[in-house]
């Protein structure tokens, strides 16, 4: 019980629906791998390599060492989003266009705002 409180020890101000701590080495940004759940598969740092890596501090946790910029940048952490073996990794922005097309892929349950209560 102890670990999912520390997952989810964030609440959105909103609606107060949990979000999962990110792990800390993660660029500022809206995309981010949550804290504690990594488990080394290598999927997603494949598929977004100039994005994402393992951590050097603790073995084999991944996260976003730069966060998506252009298009191509987008597709390709969306892509890390799909490949991850465990649902780790996590769109914790508000744009409405990339909530969509996370929500067409149906990974909704990734995402930390829901496209419905932005509209």
């Amino acid at each position: 019980m102890e670990f999912l409180k520390k997952i989810f020890s964030k609440k959105t101000k909103e609606n107060d629906i949990p979000i999962p701590e990110r792990y800390p080495e993660n660029s500022a940004g809206d995309f981010y791998v949550e804290n504690q759940v990594c488990i080394a598969c290598g999927a997603p740092e494949a598929e977004a390599p100039d994005l994402m890596e393992h951590s050097k501090i603790e073995y084999g946790h991944c996260y976003f060492k730069k966060q998506p910029t252009t298009a191509d940048e987008l597709d390709r952490a969306i892509n890390a989003m799909e490949v991850s073996c465990i649902s780790g990794i996590r769109y914790g922005g508000k744009d409405k266009a990339i909530l969509k097309r996370l929500y067409d892929l149906g990974m909704q349950a990734e995402c930390d705002y829901k496209l419905e209560n932005l509209e």
